[in-house]
Protein backbone atom coordinates (compact mmCIF):
# COMPACT_ATOMS: atom_id res chain seq x y z
CA UNK A 1 0.00 0.00 0.00
CA UNK A 2 2.96 2.57 0.89
CA UNK A 3 4.79 1.84 -2.51
CA UNK A 4 1.21 2.03 -4.31
CA UNK A 5 1.16 5.58 -2.69
CA UNK A 6 4.60 6.66 -3.56
CA UNK A 7 4.46 5.39 -7.08
CA UNK A 8 0.87 7.62 -7.66
CA UNK A 9 2.44 11.07 -5.67
CA UNK A 10 5.20 10.61 -7.85
CA UNK A 11 4.07 9.87 -11.35
CA UNK A 12 0.31 10.89 -10.90
CA UNK A 13 -1.35 7.25 -11.89
CA UNK A 14 -0.80 4.40 -10.23
CA UNK A 15 1.45 1.32 -10.74
CA UNK A 16 0.63 -1.96 -12.94
CA UNK A 17 -0.06 -5.20 -11.20
CA UNK A 18 3.65 -6.03 -13.16
CA UNK A 19 5.32 -2.88 -11.88
CA UNK A 20 4.27 -4.09 -8.13
CA UNK A 21 4.69 -8.03 -8.94
CA UNK A 22 8.68 -6.46 -9.69
CA UNK A 23 9.00 -3.90 -7.11
CA UNK A 24 8.13 -6.58 -4.28
CA UNK A 25 9.55 -9.50 -5.52
CA UNK A 26 6.52 -11.42 -5.62
CA UNK A 27 6.43 -14.78 -7.58
CA UNK A 28 3.06 -14.05 -9.19
CA UNK A 29 0.44 -11.80 -10.88
CA UNK A 30 -1.77 -13.60 -8.90
CA UNK A 31 -0.47 -12.75 -5.54
CA UNK A 32 -0.41 -9.10 -6.60
CA UNK A 33 -4.13 -9.93 -7.34
CA UNK A 34 -4.64 -11.44 -4.03
CA UNK A 35 -3.04 -8.74 -1.86
CA UNK A 36 -4.54 -5.69 -3.86
CA UNK A 37 -7.95 -7.43 -3.62
CA UNK A 38 -7.68 -7.81 0.39
CA UNK A 39 -6.59 -4.30 0.79
CA UNK A 40 -9.63 -3.25 -1.12
CA UNK A 41 -12.06 -5.31 0.80
CA UNK A 42 -10.18 -3.51 4.20
CA UNK A 43 -10.98 0.23 2.30
CA UNK A 44 -7.56 1.07 1.99
CA UNK A 45 -7.24 1.29 -1.37
CA UNK A 46 -9.94 1.67 -4.41
CA UNK A 47 -10.35 0.11 -8.03
CA UNK A 48 -12.03 1.67 -11.08
CA UNK A 49 -13.92 -0.69 -13.35
CA UNK A 50 -12.73 -1.20 -16.67
CA UNK A 51 -9.73 1.33 -16.37
CA UNK A 52 -5.64 0.97 -16.48
CA UNK A 53 -3.84 1.66 -13.61
CA UNK A 54 -7.04 1.85 -11.59
CA UNK A 55 -5.63 1.45 -7.95
CA UNK A 56 -6.30 4.28 -5.54
CA UNK A 57 -5.04 4.75 -2.66
CA UNK A 58 -7.94 5.68 -0.20
CA UNK A 59 -6.34 7.23 2.58
CA UNK A 60 -2.80 9.31 2.87
CA UNK A 61 -2.48 11.28 5.46
CA UNK A 62 0.50 10.84 7.68
CA UNK A 63 0.32 8.67 10.73
CA UNK A 64 2.60 9.15 13.51
CA UNK A 65 3.43 6.61 16.51
CA UNK A 66 2.95 8.17 19.74
CA UNK A 67 3.11 6.06 23.31
CA UNK A 68 -0.23 4.11 24.81
CA UNK A 69 0.78 4.30 28.05
CA UNK A 70 -1.62 2.43 29.63
CA UNK A 71 -5.43 3.54 31.45
CA UNK A 72 -6.51 6.28 32.86
CA UNK A 73 -9.44 6.64 35.21
CA UNK A 74 -13.08 8.28 34.44
CA UNK A 75 -14.52 7.25 38.12
CA UNK A 76 -12.75 6.94 40.72
CA UNK A 77 -8.95 7.05 41.07
CA UNK A 78 -7.27 3.48 40.33
CA UNK A 79 -3.25 3.13 40.10
CA UNK A 80 -1.41 4.34 37.63
CA UNK A 81 -0.42 1.51 34.70
CA UNK A 82 2.17 2.29 32.32
CA UNK A 83 2.48 -0.32 29.07
CA UNK A 84 4.78 -0.63 26.52
CA UNK A 85 2.44 0.00 23.86
CA UNK A 86 2.18 2.83 20.65
CA UNK A 87 -0.75 3.58 18.89
CA UNK A 88 -0.34 4.73 14.97
CA UNK A 89 -2.51 8.49 15.02
CA UNK A 90 -3.20 10.72 11.78
CA UNK A 91 -1.41 13.63 12.00
CA UNK A 92 -3.88 15.75 12.19
CA UNK A 93 -5.14 15.01 15.29
CA UNK A 94 -2.13 16.14 17.73
CA UNK A 95 -1.20 19.35 18.25
CA UNK A 96 2.58 20.18 17.35
CA UNK A 97 4.71 19.42 19.32
CA UNK A 98 4.30 16.09 18.99
CA UNK A 99 7.12 14.51 20.79
CA UNK A 100 5.15 15.71 23.76
CA UNK A 101 2.07 13.79 23.15
CA UNK A 102 0.86 10.27 24.31
CA UNK A 103 -2.68 8.29 24.34
CA UNK A 104 -4.37 6.59 27.20
CA UNK A 105 -7.26 4.15 27.49
CA UNK A 106 -10.59 5.16 29.16
CA UNK A 107 -12.35 2.73 32.31
CA UNK A 108 -15.32 4.16 33.70
CA UNK A 109 -17.97 6.90 32.99
CA UNK A 110 -17.42 9.65 35.08
CA UNK A 111 -16.73 12.32 31.84
CA UNK A 112 -19.69 10.82 29.47
CA UNK A 113 -21.37 14.32 28.92
CA UNK A 114 -17.94 15.44 27.45
CA UNK A 115 -18.69 12.26 25.09
CA UNK A 116 -15.82 10.54 26.44
CA UNK A 117 -16.71 6.91 27.35
CA UNK A 118 -15.42 4.10 29.13
CA UNK A 119 -13.01 1.80 26.34
CA UNK A 120 -11.91 5.16 24.25
CA UNK A 121 -9.12 6.12 24.16
CA UNK A 122 -7.77 10.36 25.05
CA UNK A 123 -4.71 12.00 23.15
CA UNK A 124 -2.84 14.25 25.74
CA UNK A 125 -0.62 16.75 25.78
CA UNK A 126 2.20 16.25 28.21
CA UNK A 127 2.47 19.62 30.56
CA UNK A 128 2.53 20.29 33.73
CA UNK A 129 -0.12 23.52 34.32
CA UNK A 130 -3.78 23.70 32.94
CA UNK A 131 -6.71 26.44 33.10
CA UNK A 132 -9.60 25.91 34.80
CA UNK A 133 -12.76 23.75 32.68
CA UNK A 134 -9.89 22.20 30.74
CA UNK A 135 -9.50 18.05 30.98
CA UNK A 136 -6.68 16.83 32.30
CA UNK A 137 -4.95 14.04 33.71
CA UNK A 138 -4.04 13.99 37.05
CA UNK A 139 -1.45 12.05 39.39
CA UNK A 140 -3.01 12.23 42.96
CA UNK A 141 -0.79 10.74 46.34
CA UNK A 142 2.03 10.08 43.17
CA UNK A 143 0.30 6.67 42.58
CA UNK A 144 -3.70 7.13 41.77
CA UNK A 145 -4.37 8.47 38.34
CA UNK A 146 -8.00 9.71 37.21
CA UNK A 147 -9.09 12.08 34.07
CA UNK A 148 -11.12 15.13 35.06
CA UNK A 149 -11.77 18.96 34.39
CA UNK A 150 -9.78 21.23 36.43
CA UNK A 151 -10.59 23.86 38.57
CA UNK A 152 -8.41 25.91 40.96
CA UNK A 153 -10.39 27.34 43.31
CA UNK A 154 -9.41 29.21 47.11
CA UNK A 155 -7.76 26.83 49.12
CA UNK A 156 -8.25 23.09 46.74
CA UNK A 157 -8.69 22.09 43.96
CA UNK A 158 -11.37 20.33 41.98
CA UNK A 159 -11.42 17.70 40.10
CA UNK A 160 -15.53 18.01 38.37
CA UNK A 161 -16.52 14.60 36.38
CA UNK A 162 -18.71 15.33 33.66
CA UNK A 163 -21.38 12.75 35.16
CA UNK A 164 -24.15 13.49 37.69
CA UNK A 165 -23.83 10.26 39.23
CA UNK A 166 -20.35 10.87 40.34
CA UNK A 167 -18.66 13.38 42.45
CA UNK A 168 -16.04 15.89 42.61
CA UNK A 169 -12.85 14.98 43.63
CA UNK A 170 -11.49 17.87 46.24
CA UNK A 171 -7.51 17.95 46.31
CA UNK A 172 -6.56 20.15 49.55
CA UNK A 173 -2.80 21.18 50.20
CA UNK A 174 -1.66 18.24 52.81
CA UNK A 175 -2.12 15.56 49.41
CA UNK A 176 0.08 15.35 46.40
CA UNK A 177 -1.07 16.11 43.59
CA UNK A 178 0.80 17.18 39.57
CA UNK A 179 -1.08 17.34 36.71
CA UNK A 180 0.36 14.99 33.87
CA UNK A 181 -1.49 16.23 30.54
CA UNK A 182 -4.59 17.97 28.87
CA UNK A 183 -6.49 16.04 26.64
CA UNK A 184 -6.44 16.80 23.26
CA UNK A 185 -8.78 14.81 21.06
CA UNK A 186 -10.17 11.44 22.05
CA UNK A 187 -10.17 8.38 19.40
CA UNK A 188 -13.75 6.13 20.18
CA UNK A 189 -14.57 2.59 21.13
CA UNK A 190 -16.56 2.75 18.36
CA UNK A 191 -14.10 3.55 15.47
CA UNK A 192 -11.30 1.88 13.72
CA UNK A 193 -8.89 0.79 16.14
CA UNK A 194 -5.80 2.84 15.08
CA UNK A 195 -3.24 0.36 16.88
CA UNK A 196 -3.76 -2.31 14.93
CA UNK A 197 -3.85 -0.17 11.70
CA UNK A 198 -1.12 2.14 9.54
CA UNK A 199 -3.50 4.03 7.84
CA UNK A 200 -7.31 5.54 9.23
CA UNK A 201 -8.59 4.01 6.30
CA UNK A 202 -12.86 4.40 6.24
CA UNK A 203 -14.79 1.00 6.11
CA UNK A 204 -16.88 0.60 2.75
CA UNK A 205 -20.07 -0.36 3.36
CA UNK A 206 -19.69 -3.54 1.58
CA UNK A 207 -17.37 -4.28 4.48
CA UNK A 208 -19.65 -3.63 6.92
CA UNK A 209 -22.37 -6.48 6.20
CA UNK A 210 -22.61 -8.97 8.94
CA UNK A 211 -22.28 -12.35 7.50
CA UNK A 212 -25.12 -14.22 9.69
CA UNK A 213 -25.89 -17.69 9.74
CA UNK A 214 -22.58 -19.30 8.11
CA UNK A 215 -19.62 -20.61 9.20
CA UNK A 216 -16.68 -18.87 7.56
CA UNK A 217 -13.03 -20.17 6.82
CA UNK A 218 -10.36 -17.66 8.17
CA UNK A 219 -8.17 -15.67 10.69
CA UNK A 220 -10.77 -14.52 13.19
CA UNK A 221 -8.53 -11.56 13.73
CA UNK A 222 -8.52 -10.17 10.80
CA UNK A 223 -12.39 -10.89 9.79
CA UNK A 224 -13.45 -9.01 12.92
CA UNK A 225 -11.56 -6.22 11.56
CA UNK A 226 -14.13 -5.56 8.77
CA UNK A 227 -17.31 -6.15 11.19
CA UNK A 228 -19.30 -3.18 12.67
CA UNK A 229 -18.55 -1.91 15.92
CA UNK A 230 -21.37 -2.90 18.67
CA UNK A 231 -22.76 -5.57 16.37
CA UNK A 232 -22.94 -8.97 18.40
CA UNK A 233 -25.17 -9.56 21.39
CA UNK A 234 -22.96 -12.80 22.85
CA UNK A 235 -19.75 -13.99 22.44
CA UNK A 236 -19.28 -18.43 23.15
CA UNK A 237 -15.81 -20.16 22.37
CA UNK A 238 -13.32 -21.93 23.47
CA UNK A 239 -9.89 -20.81 21.78
CA UNK A 240 -6.91 -22.34 21.35
CA UNK A 241 -4.57 -22.24 24.62
CA UNK A 242 -0.35 -23.22 25.36
CA UNK A 243 -0.84 -25.78 22.10
CA UNK A 244 -2.70 -28.13 24.22
CA UNK A 245 -4.71 -29.85 20.97
CA UNK A 246 -3.46 -30.18 17.47
CA UNK A 247 -4.86 -26.92 16.12
CA UNK A 248 -3.23 -28.12 12.57
CA UNK A 249 -0.38 -25.72 12.97
CA UNK A 250 -2.01 -22.25 13.99
CA UNK A 251 -1.56 -20.63 16.93
CA UNK A 252 -3.20 -17.26 18.28
CA UNK A 253 -2.86 -14.01 20.07
CA UNK A 254 -5.49 -14.02 22.74
CA UNK A 255 -4.98 -10.08 23.77
CA UNK A 256 -5.37 -9.28 20.32
CA UNK A 257 -8.54 -10.80 19.46
CA UNK A 258 -10.36 -9.69 22.91
CA UNK A 259 -9.56 -6.42 21.72
CA UNK A 260 -11.60 -7.16 18.77
CA UNK A 261 -14.23 -9.23 20.46
CA UNK A 262 -14.70 -5.89 22.99
CA UNK A 263 -15.30 -3.91 19.91
CA UNK A 264 -17.70 -5.80 18.15
CA UNK A 265 -19.61 -6.67 21.15
CA UNK A 266 -22.86 -4.48 22.01
CA UNK A 267 -23.09 -2.26 24.66
CA UNK A 268 -23.87 -5.07 27.70
CA UNK A 269 -22.78 -7.81 25.26
CA UNK A 270 -20.85 -10.74 26.99
CA UNK A 271 -18.03 -13.04 26.23
CA UNK A 272 -17.90 -16.17 27.85
CA UNK A 273 -15.13 -18.33 27.00
CA UNK A 274 -14.29 -21.84 27.93
CA UNK A 275 -10.54 -22.34 29.54
CA UNK A 276 -7.90 -24.40 31.04
CA UNK A 277 -4.18 -23.98 32.20
CA UNK A 278 -1.18 -26.09 30.99
CA UNK A 279 0.58 -27.97 33.31
CA UNK A 280 4.27 -28.00 32.59
CA UNK A 281 6.87 -29.47 35.23
CA UNK A 282 4.69 -29.48 37.92
CA UNK A 283 3.42 -25.83 36.94
CA UNK A 284 0.46 -24.25 35.45
CA UNK A 285 0.66 -21.94 32.80
CA UNK A 286 -1.72 -19.46 34.25
CA UNK A 287 -2.94 -18.80 30.68
CA UNK A 288 -6.51 -18.32 31.97
CA UNK A 289 -5.41 -15.44 34.82
CA UNK A 290 -3.09 -14.08 32.66
CA UNK A 291 -6.15 -13.69 29.81
CA UNK A 292 -8.40 -12.22 32.36
CA UNK A 293 -6.11 -9.50 34.00
CA UNK A 294 -5.75 -8.30 30.53
CA UNK A 295 -8.59 -8.35 29.28
CA UNK A 296 -10.03 -6.61 32.10
CA UNK A 297 -7.31 -4.15 32.60
CA UNK A 298 -6.06 -3.89 29.30
CA UNK A 299 -9.25 -3.94 27.48
CA UNK A 300 -11.95 -2.69 29.29
CA UNK A 301 -14.13 -5.59 29.99
CA UNK A 302 -15.25 -5.95 33.57
CA UNK A 303 -15.34 -10.16 35.22
CA UNK A 304 -19.09 -10.46 35.57
CA UNK A 305 -18.20 -14.07 36.71
CA UNK A 306 -15.81 -17.01 36.50
CA UNK A 307 -18.06 -20.16 36.14
CA UNK A 308 -16.05 -23.65 36.94
CA UNK A 309 -17.16 -26.70 34.33
CA UNK A 310 -16.96 -29.09 36.49
CA UNK A 311 -16.80 -33.07 33.94
CA UNK A 312 -18.19 -36.09 34.79
CA UNK A 313 -16.56 -38.41 32.45
CA UNK A 314 -13.74 -36.40 31.90
CA UNK A 315 -10.44 -38.56 30.40
CA UNK A 316 -7.55 -39.16 32.73
CA UNK A 317 -8.98 -40.74 35.59
CA UNK A 318 -5.57 -42.19 37.44
CA UNK A 319 -2.99 -40.18 37.79
CA UNK A 320 0.52 -40.67 39.56
CA UNK A 321 2.29 -37.53 39.99
CA UNK A 322 -1.12 -34.70 40.47
CA UNK A 323 -4.40 -34.85 40.61
CA UNK A 324 -7.28 -35.62 38.26
CA UNK A 325 -8.40 -32.16 36.07
CA UNK A 326 -11.88 -32.18 36.23
CA UNK A 327 -12.94 -29.08 35.60
CA UNK A 328 -12.20 -26.34 33.18
CA UNK A 329 -13.31 -22.12 33.93
CA UNK A 330 -15.29 -20.14 31.85
CA UNK A 331 -14.86 -16.46 32.72
CA UNK A 332 -17.86 -14.37 31.91
CA UNK A 333 -16.42 -10.93 30.40
CA UNK A 334 -18.91 -7.99 30.41
CA UNK A 335 -18.93 -4.95 28.22
CA UNK A 336 -20.31 -2.29 29.30
CA UNK A 337 -22.17 -1.59 33.23
CA UNK A 338 -24.64 -4.37 33.21
CA UNK A 339 -25.74 -6.95 31.32
CA UNK A 340 -28.71 -6.33 28.43
CA UNK A 341 -30.42 -8.93 29.00
CA UNK A 342 -30.12 -11.47 31.99
CA UNK A 343 -32.86 -14.24 32.29
CA UNK A 344 -31.67 -17.43 34.47
CA UNK A 345 -34.49 -19.07 35.07
CA UNK A 346 -34.09 -22.30 32.38
CA UNK A 347 -30.23 -22.44 34.95
CA UNK A 348 -32.68 -22.91 38.15
CA UNK A 349 -32.43 -26.07 39.89
CA UNK A 350 -34.44 -28.33 41.97
CA UNK A 351 -34.73 -27.15 46.07
CA UNK A 352 -33.46 -30.17 48.41
CA UNK A 353 -36.17 -29.44 50.86
CA UNK A 354 -38.27 -27.65 47.84
CA UNK A 355 -42.22 -27.04 49.06
CA UNK A 356 -41.22 -27.52 52.73
CA UNK A 357 -41.85 -25.09 55.70
CA UNK A 358 -39.25 -24.88 57.64
CA UNK A 359 -38.05 -23.09 60.46
CA UNK A 360 -35.34 -20.70 59.35
CA UNK A 361 -32.37 -20.07 61.46
CA UNK A 362 -31.35 -16.42 63.03
CA UNK A 363 -29.63 -15.20 60.28
CA UNK A 364 -27.10 -12.65 60.95
CA UNK A 365 -26.62 -10.10 57.77
CA UNK A 366 -23.15 -8.47 56.40
CA UNK A 367 -24.75 -4.82 58.26
CA UNK A 368 -24.50 -7.20 61.81
CA UNK A 369 -28.53 -7.06 62.05
CA UNK A 370 -29.85 -10.54 63.04
CA UNK A 371 -33.41 -11.47 61.52
CA UNK A 372 -35.33 -13.23 63.87
CA UNK A 373 -36.10 -16.91 63.63
CA UNK A 374 -39.61 -17.31 61.68
CA UNK A 375 -41.00 -20.15 58.96
CA UNK A 376 -39.68 -20.23 55.82
CA UNK A 377 -41.66 -21.54 52.65
CA UNK A 378 -38.35 -23.30 50.83
CA UNK A 379 -38.72 -22.49 47.16
CA UNK A 380 -38.94 -25.38 45.04
CA UNK A 381 -36.10 -23.89 42.74
CA UNK A 382 -33.55 -22.67 43.06
CA UNK A 383 -30.82 -20.30 41.26
CA UNK A 384 -27.75 -22.52 40.31
CA UNK A 385 -24.47 -21.47 41.79
CA UNK A 386 -20.83 -20.80 39.91
CA UNK A 387 -20.34 -24.61 39.67
CA UNK A 388 -22.09 -26.23 36.02
CA UNK A 389 -21.60 -29.98 36.14
CA UNK A 390 -21.90 -31.92 32.55
CA UNK A 391 -21.53 -35.28 31.31
CA UNK A 392 -19.26 -35.36 28.83
CA UNK A 393 -18.76 -39.35 28.08
CA UNK A 394 -20.72 -39.80 25.08
CA UNK A 395 -21.87 -36.30 24.74
CA UNK A 396 -21.94 -35.18 21.04
CA UNK A 397 -21.95 -37.80 17.65
CA UNK A 398 -18.68 -38.83 16.45
CA UNK A 399 -19.08 -36.13 13.99
CA UNK A 400 -18.30 -33.80 17.54
CA UNK A 401 -15.60 -35.79 18.35
CA UNK A 402 -13.66 -35.48 15.19
CA UNK A 403 -12.22 -32.55 16.54
CA UNK A 404 -9.58 -32.69 19.72
CA UNK A 405 -11.14 -29.65 22.07
CA UNK A 406 -14.77 -29.79 22.44
CA UNK A 407 -16.72 -28.74 25.08
CA UNK A 408 -20.41 -30.31 26.08
CA UNK A 409 -23.44 -29.49 23.66
CA UNK A 410 -25.41 -27.83 26.92
CA UNK A 411 -23.09 -25.72 28.04
CA UNK A 412 -23.88 -23.07 25.10
CA UNK A 413 -27.88 -23.64 25.18
CA UNK A 414 -27.25 -22.46 29.16
CA UNK A 415 -24.60 -19.16 28.30
CA UNK A 416 -27.43 -18.33 25.07
CA UNK A 417 -30.54 -18.37 27.21
CA UNK A 418 -28.83 -16.22 29.79
CA UNK A 419 -27.14 -13.31 28.25
CA UNK A 420 -28.60 -13.25 24.52
CA UNK A 421 -32.20 -12.13 23.67
CA UNK A 422 -34.25 -13.95 20.87
CA UNK A 423 -33.75 -11.17 18.27
CA UNK A 424 -29.83 -11.69 19.04
CA UNK A 425 -26.66 -12.24 16.98
CA UNK A 426 -24.57 -15.43 18.63
CA UNK A 427 -20.63 -15.54 17.47
CA UNK A 428 -17.92 -18.07 18.07
CA UNK A 429 -14.42 -17.07 16.13
CA UNK A 430 -12.94 -20.32 17.34
CA UNK A 431 -16.19 -22.25 16.09
CA UNK A 432 -14.40 -25.69 16.29
CA UNK A 433 -16.71 -28.61 15.74
CA UNK A 434 -19.46 -26.07 15.63
CA UNK A 435 -21.12 -26.88 19.03
CA UNK A 436 -21.97 -23.20 19.81
CA UNK A 437 -23.41 -22.53 16.21
CA UNK A 438 -25.90 -26.03 16.43
CA UNK A 439 -26.94 -24.38 19.63
CA UNK A 440 -27.68 -21.16 18.74
CA UNK A 441 -29.93 -22.40 15.75
CA UNK A 442 -31.58 -24.56 17.47
CA UNK A 443 -32.26 -21.83 19.45
CA UNK A 444 -33.44 -19.46 16.66
CA UNK A 445 -30.75 -16.62 17.61
CA UNK A 446 -28.71 -15.58 14.61
CA UNK A 447 -24.86 -17.12 14.36
CA UNK A 448 -21.72 -16.65 12.89
CA UNK A 449 -18.40 -19.15 13.36
CA UNK A 450 -15.50 -18.95 12.62
CA UNK A 451 -12.23 -21.01 12.42
CA UNK A 452 -8.58 -20.50 10.71
CA UNK A 453 -9.09 -24.42 10.23
CA UNK A 454 -10.49 -25.76 7.07
CA UNK A 455 -10.82 -29.45 8.40
CA UNK A 456 -12.96 -28.25 11.23
CA UNK A 457 -14.98 -25.41 9.37
CA UNK A 458 -16.25 -28.66 7.34
CA UNK A 459 -17.06 -30.44 10.65
CA UNK A 460 -18.98 -27.87 12.00
CA UNK A 461 -20.88 -27.38 8.47
CA UNK A 462 -21.99 -30.87 8.94
CA UNK A 463 -22.96 -30.45 11.83
CA UNK A 464 -25.30 -27.42 11.14
CA UNK A 465 -26.82 -29.79 8.29
CA UNK A 466 -27.49 -32.94 10.50
CA UNK A 467 -28.06 -31.98 13.97
CA UNK A 468 -30.03 -28.65 13.54
CA UNK A 469 -34.12 -28.25 11.81
CA UNK A 470 -34.21 -25.59 9.00
CA UNK A 471 -34.04 -21.91 9.87
CA UNK A 472 -35.47 -18.55 8.78
CA UNK A 473 -33.35 -17.99 5.33
CA UNK A 474 -29.62 -16.72 5.47
CA UNK A 475 -29.21 -12.96 5.23
CA UNK A 476 -27.25 -9.90 5.58
CA UNK A 477 -27.12 -7.32 7.87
Amino acid sequence: MDFVARYSRKHGFAPTFAEIQKRMKLRSLATVHQHISTLESKGYLERKKRQPRSIVAAVTEKMLQIPLLGRIAAGQPIEAIRDKETIAVPQSKLPLPHTNCYALRVVGDSMVDENIHSGDIVLVKEQTTAENGQKIVALIDNQEATLKKYYKEHGHIRLEPANKDFKPIIVRGNRDFAIQGVVTDVIRATEKKWTELSVAAPIHAATKRLPLNKIICGDAIRLLKNWPSGSIDIVVTSPPYDSIRDYKGFSLNLSAVGQEIYRVLKEGGVAAMVIQDQTKNFGKSLTSFRTILDWCDRIGFKLFETVIYRKYGAEGAWWNKRFRVDHEYIPVFLKGERPQYFNKEHLKIPSKHGGKTMTGGGTRLTNGVRIATRAITINPMKCRGTIWEYMTAGDGSRLKHQHPATFPNQLPYDLIQCFCPESGIVLDPFVGSGTTTVAAKNLGRSYIGIDIAPEYCEIAKKRMTVECPPMRQEKML
